[in-house]
């Protein structure tokens, strides 16, 4: 495919979304093809746990964000060389194979099939939530691709798996529509953070490398330029709180049930370090130098978080409470 193309292609991703909208305000459907039902051929009478008018098509076609399927890596010396200290990365550890996902290149595919540790691994980021997961890339004991699938819901990247089509949610990792409907992803431990505070914590970390196959220009343009600052969504979310800016990072903790949001501003005020109760439950909240964001009770049970945007924290834990 011509690079040319490839470029106003992604470029009009961002500009089928716009405008942002305002609270409820719906996005038009711009689109000639209905992936929902001609790409699939999912409709009303498809097994599935969400109501059809409330997933977007977000641009033309199936794949038209391209998953990365044979991703090559670098070494951290060399990847410094154009990877800002301060560039987020999404970082992955199994084992001894230590690797990091450039935001700057994940904003252009979202997803990058791999192998790590010997065992194939979904590596996911949805922009318009800011939020990263990694899933284990077996179903049944198979091997199994994940795609872009061109929808979203409540704002969130819906992934397809390439051996049932079935469509999952990024966030919760859950079947949300199609012959899997109502299972749910293994999910492993990802961090989001800085890149110079990954390669120090893990010097011999491998980086994905911007030669993708694909013949972007991951340093021409910035995607989704303006989006974090910005109040407004480009698609619905059902659940909001407008107490706090919708694109305020937090780091979001299933506390055996009960959900927890840690501002990154809390963190960056009075952390590395905070004690807090909830519930019953007293925790001490810490900021590692790898950048992850654990909590740990006084029973010594380490809970991992995810980094990612308050609206969509908020949007799947409504009863959630928030430091």
């Amino acid at each position: 495919m011509p690079i040319r193309f490839l470029s106003i292609l992604f470029s009009s991703l961002v500009l089928f979304a716009a405008p942002l909208l305002a609270q409820d305000e719906r996005p038009r459907n711009r689109f000639s093809s209905d992936i929902l039902a001609d790409t699939f051929g999912y409709d009303r009478s498809t097994p599935g746990s969400v109501d059809l008018k409330d997933l977007f098509q977000g641009c033309p076609r199936r794949d038209c964000i391209p998953s990365i399927d044979s991703p090559r890596f670098e070494e951290a010396a060399a990847a410094s060389a154009w990877l800002a200290d301060d560039e987020l990365v999404l970082a992955i550890r199994r084992g001894d194979d230590a690797r990091a996902y450039p935001v700057r290149i994940l904003d252009r595919h979202e997803i990058v099939n791999d192998r790590i540790g010997g065992e194939p691994v979904a590596v996911t980021w949805c922009p318009l939530c800011g939020s990263g997961l990694a899933f284990s890339g077996q179903l049944d004991g198979e091997p199994v691709e994940f795609g872009v699938s061109g929808l979203l819901h409540d704002s969130d990247l819906v992934m397809y798996d390439r051996r049932t089509e079935t469509l999952w949610q990024q966030i919760t990792g859950e079947a949300i529509l199609g012959p899997l409907h109502g299972r749910r992803l293994e999910a492993l431990p990802l961090t989001i953070t800085r890149w110079d505070q990954w390669k120090t914590s893990h010097p011999k970390t491998r980086v994905l490398s911007r030669d993708t196959g694909t013949g972007y220009n991951y340093f021409e343009n910035v995607a989704y330029g303006g989006y974090e600052e910005s109040d407004q969504l480009m698609f619905p979310a059902t659940h909001r709180d407008l107490t706090i800016h919708p694109k305020a990072v937090v780091f979001g903790f299933d506390l055996d049930g009960k959900p927890l949001a840690v501002l990154e501003k809390t963190l960056d005020d009075q952390g590395p370090k905070l004690e807090t109760v909830v519930g019953e439950r007293r925790l001490t909240i810490e900021r590692l130098a790898s950048g992850e964001v654990i909590a740990t009770d006084t029973e010594g049970r380490v809970h991992r978080s995810t980094r990612l945007f308050w609206f969509a924290w908020f949007n799947f834990n409504t009863a959630t409470e928030r430091l």
